[in-house]
């Protein structure tokens, strides 16, 4: 099993980060398979309903710091450019040409506009953001692909090894999909090796030959191949992210080099963006519970009003003191992006969608019938999700130190955009600090502190 080996509902919805695949195998369970023909009974259905259609009405009003704005009928392709290229967010060339992505999000979108795109929303999901699209020209043209409706799929498999053709890098997406692995984890890998080649680090000798050439998508596609058979250098790409920045870097005495340059959270691959730009966002993939995944940005990105934040803050700080402040935001909306986890919901009908906190808790109330949920219960809900999370870090053998296990790349000033010459990696342990007191958590050991738990009604979860 790969690192990032996901598991698919249909050819345009899976789910990758934290390799659900590999847990899925190592059980030997290939499929689960559902079928049913009941209704979920609802305590008061009208009620229900009305508190639907009140919230797909927000939805629908596009509101400005929402998903919607970004993703509504496949916008992806429309808005690639604006929402990621124009803000330097592109992860290409892992991480070191910011403004080359800039380019490149300006392109997808001109091929894009060309092509024959269909959404393929999940069931009643009025966004639509996945999408099937036909090339009409070009090399490939009548070829289909079938993607989910973000970007990051696109970073991961395409832009971040310097693919700068749109066709090629939409065919490196789907190519991903159709051997189940999650684009930002085993991108990762691509993209340390791909640099370490450019940089003289590798030769063909240690490619099986293979010329790995920035944007070289079909040596990317080999290598790939050939880690799914553990053969040759594909046996070292295999064992992860950090793994095998160190055999490919120990022979010629440069693992501390190749460590430096894998972008990695934890050994784990981040949601494949160029975080820099939102340094608050940037510093909650490293504390996030479960993995470096979208466990709530704090007040840099998709802003929750309830929380305190109607607007986003500047995502680049200039001082201690900006960036000490994004810390303050992010337990909150960390609690927010855990109860709507726990509904199952997609983030992007919640975040930066006004009144969202009370819709979902009103939500639940008419489907259960618990006519006094409220959204203070619902903040509740996501506070013990957090801190339980924490709970199953101390009994696998977290430390404090764990908290900052990440590739140097990942933080170093960026070399275009808002973030030139900028970065928090200095900040980071006092970051670490306050976000543990946020937390209310011990700030040597990252632990919850037993006290904590009573109120958290965790109690059973104590030593």
């Amino acid at each position: 099993m790969l690192p990032g080996a996901m598991v698919k509902a249909d050819r345009n919805h899976g789910a990758g980060m934290g390799s659900p695949g590999t847990v899925m195998g190592s059980k030997k369970l290939k499929a689960i398979a559902v079928r049913g023909t009941g209704r979920v009974p609802l305590a008061t259905p009208t009620a229900f309903m009305d508190t639907v259609a009140a919230w797909e009405k927000v939805i629908l009003a596009s509101p400005q710091y929402s998903q919607y704005n970004l993703l509504h009928d496949a916008g992806i392709i429309r808005n690639y450019g604006t929402g990621l290229g124009d803000t330097y967010w592109v992860a290409f060339k892992n991480l070191t040409d910011p403004e080359a992505g800039r380019k490149f999000g300006q392109h997808l979108v001109e091929a894009c506009a060309r092509w024959r795109v269909t959404p393929q929303p999940s069931y009643n999901c009025q966004i639509r953001c996945a999408y099937d699209l036909e090339m009409t020209s070009g090399p490939f043209a009548g070829y289909r692909v079938s993607l989910c409706g973000g970007a990051a799929n696109i970073d991961g498999a395409a832009t971040v090894i310097g693919v700068d053709d749109p066709a090629a890098a939409l065919v490196m997406a789907e190519y991903y999909d159709d051997m189940g692995l999650e684009a930002s984890v085993f991108g990762g890998i691509l993209g340390m090796v791909f640099e370490a080649y450019n940089r003289g680090w590798l030769t063909t000798a240690d490619t099986d030959g293979l010329d790995l050439t920035w944007g070289n998508w079909q040596a990317a596609m080999a290598l790939i191949e050939k880690a799914i058979r553990r053969e040759g250098v594909g046996a070292k790409l295999a064992t992860g992210l950090k793994e095998a920045a160190a055999l490919l870097g120990e022979p010629s005495g440069l693992a501390a080099d190749f460590r430096d340059i894998t972008v990695h959270i934890k050994g784990d691959g981040i949601v494949m963006h160029d975080w820099r730009p939102f340094q608050g966002a940037l510093f909650s993939l490293l504390v996030a519970g479960c993995g470096p995944a979208h466990f709530g940005h704090g007040s840099d990105h998709r802003p929750i009003a309830e929380a305190g934040y109607p607007v986003p803050t500047p995502g680049v700080a200039d001082t201690f003191e900006e960036t000490f402040a994004k810390v303050k935001t992010l337990p909150s909306s960390q609690f927010y992006k855990m109860w709507w986890d726990n509904l199952g919901i997609c983030w992007f009908t919640c975040g930066g969608i006004p009144g969202t906190p009370a819709l979902t808790a009103e939500a639940l109330g008419h489907a259960v019938g618990w006519n006094d949920f409220s959204v203070a219960d619902a903040v509740a809900v996501g506070e013990r999700t957090v801190n339980a999370l924490r709970l199953i870090y101390q009994k696998r053998g977290f430390t404090k130190r764990d908290e900052c296990d990440y590739g140097q790349r990942y933080l170093e000033p960026a070399p275009a955009g808002p973030a030139q010459g900028k970065t928090i990696a200095s900040w980071v342990p006092a970051m670490v600090d306050e976000y543990y007191r946020q937390m209310g958590w011990d700030v040597a050991t990252g632990y919850v502190r037993p006290e904590r738990l009573p109120h958290l009604k965790l109690e059973e979860f104590a030593a």
